[in-house]
């Protein structure tokens, strides 16, 4: 049993709290409690103002309101493309309320008819009766259905909403009075924000939601100025901690030569960006650049360029992709452009052995460019002279394996690539420590692709799309979530939609996964871009790097299973040419979010737009990939809501250490304890001390 009547410590063990026993500490650690001082930044995902309870006879359509209401039954049944639909009917004696869920096929058994729960959504009609879908909702009873404005917080194993109030309301005030502030309190006056001690205990249990937006401002600051101090605090330690770099030739032969090969001139973006890459490589410093672009803006072009720089100077060029299947696209693309100009392109995974002939031909020099995954930077990899270090889609990478890979060189150049557009300000913020580039046009004639929601009775209308543009000598993609039935029951897969494709005739047919071997995979695509294939049943693997110019349409078998960023790079495959591309999205989605990122992806075009919409979809943690970034990322601020909080800690964090680089004025203390702690796992030792 966890101990009575002695004060709770910020560093107790979180066993040790007056009742949490081991299996509940156990569960409180799956949510990074360990430590009393962890539940202080267990944060509410929200508030409900139950102080607003509605009954069920007061509701209307198009209301987001909370009941309180007692099961009166549960029904099941199944749905095709929507597995199990769980309908739970609710009464409060003033009226009755059916709550739906869809992918329920194990929710159902946690709602007791005649037991009392609360629900929380939007009110909507089905039939004849009032209906919430996929509501939040917790069991509660009479004597335990809290009030006022009420925190809802994670949960994990058999950690209840109800029990882990009282935890919080026991321990919560005593340790934020433990709490040191890290801001200098002349800096607290002068931005208007309250002690961060009241906004903690305030944040969990406040008393109006005017208390709780002032403290949750309070919160949100700290969380980005940390962030903001750990970029720019760590650009500095590296930069300090660099040496020479090596002055590449951006205007040397190869770079020249494949120019000249390209089928397409660059387009004023590319060259603008291309101008900022060449400038930073030509210098004898070690370049550090962002390269942000839209899907189909030609990224790729000016990575394999910056590795004939690379080349012609005499050194080698990594470049390390998130996934095999892309790893596999970057490797194809890259020998078609530069194996003809002389330079061999190995591609390197982590199926390669200590003593494979791909490592040796690294360790040699005699890949002049590697590509691969994180098997790049495994310990036994070693490079004959790395002078170029390439990151495909940065976001999903942190800041240790950027350091690691360019350990392996003697301070080598890093160009970083993301297709996932973020606004400016917060570009700066999360990658203060990259200079930008941005490629803002697409190839002259690319028209966007116009995309179409289509559900699943309606397929045929989409697969006639298919047949139409097949009869008109164009091409066309079809893409699965899933290789093979085993693995998504109720979703389409590629083996099997492509087997009955072949079964109805009348096109030729591709078939592409990440199970294939990659000299067979290489093989289907060459065949599908010499016009071989009519149709190509895929999975995500054609997200990037395949260029075919003469493919006019995309059908995407349960669009709700992929993410927007990804559903976007998808569609960006057709109408690369002079035909403009169409994309189906075929789903029933189950939930608002699928629906919200759907209806986002038909309406809108622009890459900045959507990733906006997906930040205020999803959360940011998710899009940019802040957990794998290395700092602990944003858990409390919204990119899009808080754009003017980064601005001014941003602006602080220059200013703090502009006269205090080292972060160790005693009046930093606390900032300096945060970073630290946030970078701790992110980065080498060796830069943080």
């Amino acid at each position: 049993m966890g101990r009575t009547g002695a004060r709770v410590a910020l560093g107790d063990p979180v066993a040790r709290l007056k009742g949490v026993g081991p299996r509940r500490a156990a569960d409180l650690a799956r949510l990074g409690v360990e430590r009393a001082e962890d539940l202080l930044t267990l944060w509410p995902r929200r508030h409900e103002d139950r102080s607003r309870v509605v009954p069920i006879g007061l509701l209307g359509v198009g209301m987001t309101a909370t009941v309180v209401a007692r099961v009166a039954d549960v029904r099941t049944r199944y749905v095709p493309g929507r597995d199990v639909l769980a309908t739970v009917t609710v009464t409060d004696g003033t009226g009755v309320l059916d709550v739906v869920f869809f992918h329920a096929r194990y929710l159902a058994r946690h709602f007791v008819p005649g037991r009392l729960y609360v629900f929380s959504g939007r009110v909507d009609r089905r039939g004849h009766r009032l209906s919430m879908a996929h509501p939040a909702w917790e069991a509660t009873d009479e004597e335990g259905t809290a009030a006022g404005i009420v925190p809802v917080y994670p949960l994990a194993g058999e950690l209840t909403q109800r029990w882990l109030r009282a935890l919080m309301a026991q321990v919560v005030p005593d340790l934020a009075a433990q709490t040191a502030d890290p801001l200098p309190e002349r800096i607290r006056r002068e931005l208007g924000l309250p002690p961060r001690p009241w906004a903690l205990t305030t944040l969990h249990f406040p008393r109006s939601l005017e208390d709780k937006e002032r403290a949750r401002a309070r919160l949100v600051f700290d969380e980005v100025l940390v962030l903001a101090l750990g970029v720019q605090w760590l650009r500095l330690r590296e930069g300090g901690q660099g040496g020479p770099g090596v002055a590449q030739r951006p205007d040397g032969p190869t770079v020249r030569r494949l120019l000249a090969q390209l089928p397409f001139a660059l387009t004023p973006g590319q060259q603008r960006a291309w101008e900022e890459i060449a400038r930073d490589l030509a210098r004898p410093v070690p370049m550090a650049r962002l390269l942000q672009g839209d899907v189909g803006s030609g990224k790729t072009v000016l990575a394999a360029l910056a590795c004939c720089a690379a080349v012609d100077a005499g050194g080698q060029a990594a470049v390390m992709a998130p996934t095999e299947l892309l790893a596999d696209q970057q490797a194809m693309v890259l020998r078609r452009w530069l194996e003809p100009l002389g330079v061999t392109v190995a591609r390197l995974t982590g199926h390669e052995g200590p003593r494979s002939p791909v490592r040796r031909a690294v360790a040699e020099g005699r890949a002049a460019v590697v590509v691969g995954t994180q098997a790049l930077i495994q310990e036994g990899v070693r490079f004959a002279d790395l002078t170029l270090v390439v990151v495909d889609e940065q976001h999903r990478f942190g800041v240790r394996q950027r350091s690691r890979l360019t350990s392996k060189g003697r301070y080598p150049d890093l160009l970083v690539m993301t297709a996932t557009p973020i606004p400016r300000t917060l570009a700066l913020t999360i990658y203060g420590d990259l200079e930008r580039s941005v490629i803002d046009d697409l190839p002259p004639g690319r028209r966007p692709v116009k995309t179409v929601r289509v559900d699943q009775r309606h397929r045929r209308v989409a697969y006639e799309a298919v047949r139409a543009a097949v009869r008109r000598g164009e091409q066309a993609y079809v893409v699965c979530p899933f290789v093979e039935e085993s693995e998504g029951r109720s979703a389409r897969n590629a083996v099997g939609l492509y087997e009955g494709m072949r079964r109805v005739g009348g096109w030729r047919l591709g078939l592409l996964h990440g199970r294939m071997p990659p000299a067979e995979k290489e093989a289907v695509m060459e065949r599908f871009r010499q016009g071989a294939i009519d149709v190509l049943v895929a999975t995500s693997i054609v997200e990037v790097g395949v260029d075919v110019p003469n493919a006019t349409v995309m059908v995407i078998e349960d669009a709700d299973r992929f993410g927007l960023a990804q559903l976007h790079q998808l569609r960006g495959r057709v109408g690369r040419g002079t035909v403009p591309g169409t994309c189906y999205l075929v789903a029933d989605p189950g939930s608002e979010e699928t629906e919200a990122r759907l209806k986002a992806l038909v309406e809108l075009h622009d890459g900045l737009a959507l990733a906006e919409a997906d930040l205020r979809i999803r959360g940011p943690g998710e899009v940019l990939g802040l957990r794998q970034h290395g700092l602990a990322g944003f858990q409390l601020a919204d990119p899009i809501r808080d754009l003017d909080a980064l601005q001014r800690a941003r602006a602080l964090a220059r200013e703090i250490l502009a006269g205090d680089p080292e972060l160790r004025d005693p009046e930093h203390a606390e900032l300096r304890r945060l970073v630290l702690d946030a970078l701790g796992q992110a980065v080498p030792a060796s830069i943080l001390h």
